[in-house]
């Protein structure tokens, strides 16, 4: 059984080891409670956040919430995991808590993400995403984690959270991060359906202006539209979309798969034939419903399953 978040208020810290790569591990701690991004900073207060039908939204004080796998069963592959919602409110649950549970049951240690949105606007998401990151390689030997294996999903906005993480993790971006010696760029990337372009006909103009703005800088929206920045360094990149989306075009996921394929060829694009948009992994839902199947295989093939 995978040890699941920790209920809000519960401060505990739980005993637990964990083989990694082969060798035994002593006995260590391992952090039950949600885990604050910025921890040198102090927390902001009244903080706003609320969840209203099961969407979390105006998160102040961004963390992540640990699922750790089964003792016994980690392979040291950690994934960090980014719930979309438009940039206004975050799909907590089947975009991140059935994520993390299905990543944690396969030996994988995953951390769902509570970031920054539209009452903070662009660079807010991605200092959160590009942390989150530098947080899971800080503590990758305490929480026996490879270094070399932090991966990062998204889905619909945040796809293009998780898309900004996997091609702008060298961007300088205001005040410096701390953490900044550590990389973010991730081992792999994982997005599900999701808003790669700012610009065009295929745009979502939701999170345009939930991210950028009313009138965003022409140059702005540019650097957001995450099909001009794939580079030779992007990772290996599975993605999933229904052909038919009719909130987020598949267009989306082309444009962007166009231009990583030509960097890196341990890359998938799955197009699914559904007009569904924000599945998750509910099941029932016709051939779109196999896809967490084909990303084991995917994940299995790229050896981020093995110790």
């Amino acid at each position: 059984m995978f040890i699941p978040r920790a209920v809000p208020g519960v401060f505990a810290l739980l005993l637990y080891c964990l083989p990694f790569i082969g060798v035994a591990q002593p006995v260590t701690e391992l952090p039950v409670d949600p885990i604050y991004l910025w921890d040198e900073k102090p927390r902001i207060s009244p903080d706003r956040e609320h969840i209203k039908d099961q969407r979390v939204y105006a998160v102040d004080n961004p963390a992540m919430i640990p699922y750790w796998p089964e003792a016994g069963k980690a392979n040291g592959t950690a994934v960090v995991i980014f719930p979309g919602g438009g940039y206004v409110r975050l799909a907590i649950n089947h975009e991140g808590h059935d994520i993390g549970k299905w990543f944690a049951a396969r030996g994988v240690a995953a951390f769902v993400v509570k970031y920054r949105m539209q009452e903070y606007g662009f660079p807010a998401p991605l200092l959160d995403g590009l942390r989150a990151v530098r947080q899971v390689r800080k503590h990758a030997s305490e929480w026996h984690i490879d270094p070399a294996k932090v991966g990062v999903i998204g889905f619909s906005a945040g796809g293009h959270l998780a898309a900004s993480v996997a091609t702008r993790h060298n961007v300088a971006l205001g005040e410096a991060d701390p953490l900044g010696e550590i990389s973010a760029r991730p081992d792999f990337a994982i997005l599900g359906y999701p808003v790669i372009t700012l610009a065009g006909a295929d745009a979502h103009a939701g999170s345009r202006k939930a991210l950028l703005g009313d009138n965003p800088d022409p140059e702005l929206v540019q650097d957001n539209s995450l099909q001009t920045r794939v580079k030779t360094d992007v990772p290996p990149v599975f993605m999933l979309h229904g052909v038919g989306d009719q909130a987020v075009p598949v267009g989306n996921s082309l444009a962007f798969f166009n231009e990583v394929q030509k960097h890196n060829k341990q890359s998938e694009l799955h197009i699914y034939q559904t007009n569904i948009h924000g599945v998750g992994m509910i099941q029932g839902q016709g051939t779109v419903s196999s896809w967490p199947q084909a990303l084991e295989l995917w994940l299995e093939a790229g050896g981020w399953l093995n110790p």
